[in-house]
């Protein structure tokens, strides 16, 4: 499972950013700027802890999908 894991996430990295993914993307950057514009920087350190915990979560939920997804095409395939 690890290396399934793995694989994908390779993939994923490399594949390049679709257009509606990048216009996503800059749209979030601009409420972030906006957002975040008069932090301090004890609020910049917490906006950065809190990031990189909803980045953890996003990875968990994506190893998940993963995971059901291994499981459906083994029981289908083999």
């Amino acid at each position: 499972m690890n290396n399934v894991l793995q694989l994908v996430r390779d993939i994923l990295e490399n594949e390049k950013i679709t257009t509606e993914e990048q216009l996503q993307l800059n749209k979030i950057c601009e409420l972030e700027d906006k957002f975040v514009k008069d932090f301090s920087k004890e609020k910049w350190k917490e906006y950065f802890d809190l990031d990189i915990e909803k980045g953890q979560l996003h990875s968990l939920e994506i190893d998940h999908v993963i995971e059901i997804t291994f499981e459906i095409c083994k029981k289908l395939f083999i």
